[in-house]
């Protein structure tokens, strides 16, 4: 039975090969991509998310890995497999994002079923600030009151990278 599962792990490991040296990713193709990304691709899924109720999920990675393939090799030029890394997990993060749920919080805060009901005044200020306080800050995110809300999220999404990368490392020594 070890003697399979051996053999199992073995072919497993022999599926890629260790590289002899490091080569970064990281250059002027990968900022064009981020910006792509903040400009282009963020707000469409945003949109996308709250007119339909679904955003473009994982075809958003594809598509924007496909484009700058397509768009390097027309300009005679091609992506390295670092690039590629990058740019599919950049545009998964971008994606995955949950600052893009700051629009539906505010919404929900001052919408007019939640205002019916009662549970609009409920709705804490880090969720989202207020309606009135908004108003006063003439609608805007660049504004002090959503710092709590911001903090927030960063505050989870911090606790939840470093829950991902100790359990991972974890069970990566104990298999």
């Amino acid at each position: 039975m070890a003697n399979v599962q051996d053999k199992e792990i073995q072919q497993y490991r022999d599926l890629m090969e260790v590289p002899e040296h490091f080569e970064d990713g990281f250059g002027p193709k990968m900022i064009v991509a981020a910006l792509f990304l903040g400009f282009l691709m963020i707000p469409g899924s945003i949109y996308l998310s709250l007119f339909m109720g679904a955003g473009l999920g994982p075809a958003a990675r594809w598509v924007t890995v496909i484009l700058f393939a397509e768009a390097a090799k027309r300009s005679m030029k091609s992506l390295r497999q670092q690039e590629v890394f990058l740019l599919f997990y950049m545009t998964g993060i971008a994606l995955g994002m949950p600052f893009k749920n700051f629009l539906w919080n505010q919404y929900l805060v001052q919408s007019p079923a939640a205002v019916g009901m009662g549970v609009a005044a409920e709705i804490p200020s880090w969720v989202a600030p207020a309606k009135e306080i908004l108003e006063q800050s003439e609608r805007t995110f660049f504004t002090r009151h959503w710092l709590p809300p911001i903090f927030f999220i960063s505050g989870t999404l911090l606790i939840s990278r470093i829950d991902h990368f100790g359990l991972g490392y974890a069970l990566y020594r104990l298999t």
